[in-house]
């Protein structure tokens, strides 16, 4: 199978009910972090020192850009950057997935901006140097404003991340 195709037939996203969040402890404790930032629906930023401390390598601040079809990411935590090989900071979501994964992550983060609530998923993708990835992942919504959702939390459960194969 050619690596295209591979990549095409394994990439997946599951949503999963935030009510099932108790299945993933680590991902409960930083969603109640977030409620507990500010009492907004969408508070301006997060503490970092709410988080569990093995979360803050997996931590992402990601804006979204005026034309919204990308995300920059405003602040990467050192298991991130260190998985792309160097600082994500500045850098937008083109830079680190596939288009279409992009696409998918965008989607992700415009949907918990019109909702207003946070996302559970599980991802499953190929990232640009042909590996098969899988994470829990949650997605908050923030607002640099205090009125309009346009930021986003984003922490991956580090006991789900896994490498599967190489796509290659």
């Amino acid at each position: 199978m050619l690596q295209a195709e591979f990549a095409q037939s394994v990439r997946q996203h599951r949503d999963i009910p935030l009510t099932e969040i108790g299945r993933y402890p680590d991902l409960a404790d930083a969603l109640q972090a977030w409620q507990q930032s500010d009492g907004r629906r969408a508070p301006r930023s997060i503490d970092p020192g709410a988080m569990p401390k093995a979360l803050l390598p997996y931590v992402m601040l990601l804006d979204l850009e005026e034309n919204p079809d990308r995300l920059r990411v405003r602040l990467a935590g050192t298991h991130v950057c260190q998985k792309y090989g160097g600082e994500l900071r500045g850098r937008t979501t083109d830079d680190f997935f596939s288009p279409t994964d992009a696409r998918h992550v965008v989607n992700a983060a415009l949907t918990v901006a019109q909702l207003g609530i946070p996302s559970l998923a599980e991802r499953t993708y190929v990232n640009l140097d042909g590996g098969l990835w899988s994470y829990v992942r949650l997605i908050a919504p923030l607002s640099r404003n205090g009125t309009r959702i346009d930021s986003f939390f984003k922490v991956l459960d580090p006991s789900s991340l896994q490498n599967h194969v190489s796509a290659a």
